[in-house]
């Protein structure tokens, strides 16, 4: 079995149910989605967080490279909860897909790190 497919049937076989929603399309699939756990106190883009007091949770998607997923627009949707797309790559291998991985949060939190520091409140 090469690695393509060995990394492909292990998704389908251990990972969870998921719906991927980008726009009115939604597709059924496996993938793992994992809260990401540090070793240190670096945040995802260099920032630093303090554990326990900032609500900033991120999760750690990995799908099959056919789910194409779209930053600040796909919700992944899985066991009664919803995260969107914060970032998203696709790894290759030889110039082939091979699985697809994203930071998610939480979807409809407004987090931190969604604000821009000049906006104006309303």
């Amino acid at each position: 079995m090469s690695i393509f497919s060995s990394i492909k049937e292990t998704i389908k076989r251990y990972g969870n149910n998921v719906t991927i929603v980008t726009g009115d399309k939604r597709k059924k699939a496996k993938a793992f989605v994992e809260p990401l756990r540090y070793k240190n106190k670096v945040y995802v883009g260099g920032k630093y967080r303090l554990l326990g007091l900032d609500r900033d949770e991120k999760y750690l998607y990995v799908g099959c490279a056919e789910n194409l997923l779209k930053e600040q627009y796909t919700v992944i949707e899985m066991q009664n909860s919803k995260y969107i797309v914060k970032r998203c790559e696709t790894y290759y291998v030889k110039d082939y897909p091979i699985y697809v991985w994203a930071i998610l949060t939480p979807y409809g939190d407004d987090l931190e790190d969604d604000y821009e520091s000049d906006r104006k409140a309303g």
